[in-house]
């Protein structure tokens, strides 16, 4: 017998939410193997970080896809035992699809001006590499 995951994504009108720390609708999906087995939207309340976090660990969440999202509230996330899956875009069947699949890596799903680096994570030995410089 599989594992149920239930995994998160914070939804607007269909697709990933832009930004996770001002997203106000997620969608709760419950996977079986590779199979949905059962789909409910949640209201996201305007509220501080931390509750933020607690209501997803109070929802069982196991897998947080989502598009942006704060360092600090990704470290809280993680530090929960939840995985993130940070700067993905697209429609949120898509993209259930694609995670379903082992494709959710594709460039049609990166968030438009993600760095090459920015899915593996905060704080992963990318230092330094994306400071600017100053062309005169």
């Amino acid at each position: 017998m599989s594992k149920t995951t239930k995994i998160a994504i914070p939804e607007w009108q269909g697709c990933v939410s832009t930004v996770f720390d001002f997203a106000n609708r997620l969608l709760l999906i419950d996977i079986d193997g590779n199979e949905e087995i059962n789909r409910a939207e949640i209201a996201l309340p305007d509220e501080p970080m931390l509750q933020r976090v607690t209501s997803l660990k109070n929802l069982g969440v196991d897998v947080l896809i989502c598009g942006a999202i704060s360092r600090p509230l990704s470290f809280m996330i993680t530090g929960l035992g939840i995985e993130v899956l940070p700067y993905i875009s697209g429609r949120i069947d898509e993209v259930l699809n694609a995670y379903l699949t082992g494709r959710l890596t594709e460039q049609r799903f990166s968030m438009p001006g993600c760095w090459p680096g920015a899915r593996k994570g905060f704080g992963r030995g990318h230092r330094g590499r994306r400071r600017c410089r100053r062309r005169w």
